[in-house]
């Protein structure tokens, strides 16, 4: 089968702090076993591109900053994509989410597309059969908004939690990287959902601290 042309793979995702996702890999194979939006993406642009008689010669993925929101960090993430296409004259393909009832849309990213002297391709997200399920990107991002707006809600609720557990384990003269710990080893998140460190519980307590110590 005849090669048309190259095509290189972009895909992205949210950070979910209420699942503790905040990293993911460059590696794209390691990525999609981390997210299974990356996998839906893998998959339905590898269809793509098969269907067209493409040549994927790069895929990569991005994970955003917030968990509600797309960013002009993806910028960076798209300069050596943008070489990448160029040097190899490569078409890049996106599933484009906000075609899902507005959904996943990504401000920066289409004001980018928009611009970009590359060839650009999008990609409608259909049902597809991901890890031997249908996996319906309606359905899937209408529960993550739930579940995210869960989460928001209930900051103050896991501070309150969190913050009486660090003051009894500072009376007991615990040090602040110790308390870190035992915040994490419960599940204790903070208001952000990443996990404490020393520097966050101190700031934490400081103002008790700072009391105590009057």
């Amino acid at each position: 089968m005849q090669v048309l042309r190259n095509a290189v793979g972009f895909y992205w995702t949210l950070p979910v702090p209420w699942a503790g996702f905040r990293e993911l890999p460059k590696d794209i194979e390691a990525a999609a076993d981390e997210s299974r939006t990356i996998r839906y993406q893998r998959e339905i642009i590898r269809r793509r591109a098969k269907e067209r008689n493409y040549k994927l010669i790069r895929e990569e993925v991005f994970l955003e900053i917030e968990p509600d929101r797309g960013s002009k960090q993806v910028l960076d993430a798209l300069k050596p994509v943008t070489r990448i296409c160029q040097e190899n004259d490569a078409v890049l393909l996106l599933v484009d989410f906000s075609e899902v009832q507005g959904w996943r849309s990504h401000g920066p990213l289409s004001d980018w597309a928009q611009q970009t002297p590359i060839d650009i391709e999008t990609v409608y997200p259909d049902e597809f059969v991901v890890d031997r399920k249908l996996f319906d990107p309606h359905a899937h991002f209408a529960q993550w908004r739930v579940r995210q707006e869960e989460w928001s809600a209930g900051k103050g609720a896991r501070m309150v939690v969190a913050s009486r557990e660090a003051r009894r384990l500072r009376a007991q003269k615990q040090p602040y990287k110790a308390i870190a710990d035992v915040l994490n080893d419960r599940s204790l998140r903070s208001a952000t959902g990443k996990p404490w460190t020393e520097d966050s519980v101190r700031k934490l307590l400081r103002p008790e601290d700072l009391q105590n110590n009057e």
